[in-house]
């Protein structure tokens, strides 16, 4: 049996701090997956207020919010029909996108207090080994340079990373080795590079219904390719983050749909025994990772398991996580819908101690763009 918590934050139910906002609409969209994918990154906290991007169906656009309920007008930031074309990723200083539809994009701004953004330069056209790029993945090392994850075309679909030349909000030169192929495997992959420590990277990249692999940058190389053991049920059913130089993972897995927890540890460059952390969810409840870096708990959200039209979420303090979910939103009235809607992006990590998270309702245009956030 789920525990039923409704909206209140874990500090409330201890009956201390504040409690959050109610979820919220943020806007509308003609495009069902606005805020997809799970794996990417579309929202964060920074200086007073909230900043959720998404496509309108036409636009890649950002609304921001002082208080998680009310919401400014809508920011044209480039075209962009899909969501799953663009990612973001807030480095405590700057926000950066990336954007991919064939040519890859790549632009670095301040988010300001006012809801605006200071864009340090134009935005970058970023050269691939084909210029066929899609769905990336972008984020910054401990030094300031940009990587990004994609898949790019040449015969066959590959994954591949990128990296910046520069650390001022330029691309620069790309460095010799970059793009890297990541495997010679062909098929449908998406790809995260997340940040560890000293300019060391762990690749993390996942083809259809196979085990998600792993290749480590040391700071000046690339390690040899690690598997976990299950398959996922698709190439963007995982989300990851990290604790110093270890990964934490969770994926939908195939088949019997149950979201499983495997840890990658740096010192052995070597994935853990997986442990599940909600079975038999549903085949569309693409799990979304947040870390709270004061303590190290993990929040893994996920959409319609155990009823359909919730939102869930487990925390994992420890080495442990809770035993039944958080019955966290109940979006019977307006829906969440089918198959790729179902899909939930969260903040990397805590911000302001606030963790916020980005979905879909409705299962027809215009589609609701939702928000709500847990406070820590």
């Amino acid at each position: 049996m789920s525990r039923r918590v409704g909206l209140r934050t874990m500090s409330s139910i201890c009956g201390k701090g504040p409690v959050a906002p109610p979820p919220s609409t943020v806007g509308t969209s003609t495009w069902g997956m606005a805020t997809a994918y799970s794996y990417q990154r579309k929202t964060f906290y920074a200086n007073g207020r909230y900043w959720v991007f998404y496509t309108d169906g036409t636009n890649l656009v950002y609304k921001t919010s002082l208080d998680g309920i009310t919401w400014s007008d809508a920011t044209i930031v480039r075209v962009c029909a899909y969501g799953e074309y663009f990612s973001i990723w807030f480095d405590g200083t700057y926000f950066h996108y990336a954007y991919a539809e064939l040519q890859l994009y790549y632009r670095r701004g301040t988010p300001n207090s006012d809801g605006s953004i200071t864009w340090s330069a134009d935005e970058q056209t970023v050269s691939t080994t084909y210029n066929k790029a899609y769905y990336p993945f972008v984020s910054v090392d401990t030094s300031g340079y940009v990587w990004i994850g994609y898949i790019d075309y040449g015969a066959a679909y590959h994954p591949y990373v990128i990296k910046s030349g520069n650390n001022d909000g330029t691309w620069g030169a790309t460095p010799a080795g970059f793009p890297y192929l990541l495997t010679a495997v062909t098929g449908a992959f998406t790809v995260q590079v997340i940040p560890l420590t000293a300019g060391k990277m762990l690749a993390v990249y996942n083809k259809f219904q196979t085990p998600v692999k792993s290749k480590c940058w040391d700071g000046s190389s690339w390690g040899t390719e690690q598997s976990i053991t299950s398959s996922t049920q698709d190439d963007y059913a995982y989300s990851a983050v990290a604790q110093g130089d270890d990964v934490h993972l969770v994926f939908l897995k195939v088949t019997s749909y149950d979201i499983i927890y495997v840890k990658y540890t740096y010192d052995s460059d070597s994935w853990g025994a997986e442990a599940t952390v909600q079975a038999s969810a549903t085949e569309d409840s693409y799990p979304s990772l947040s870390i709270n870096t004061a303590n190290n708990n993990l929040y893994c959200f996920w959409i319609s398991s155990p009823t359909d039209n919730h939102v869930y979420y487990k925390k994992r303090a420890g080495i442990t996580w809770d035993s039944d979910p958080t019955d966290w939103i109940d979006e019977s009235t307006d829906t969440i819908g089918s198959t790729m809607r179902q899909e939930i992006t969260s903040f990397y990590q805590a911000l302001g101690q606030k963790i916020g998270a980005a979905y879909m309702t409705k299962v027809a245009s215009p589609y609701n763009v939702r928000f709500a956030c847990l406070f820590m």
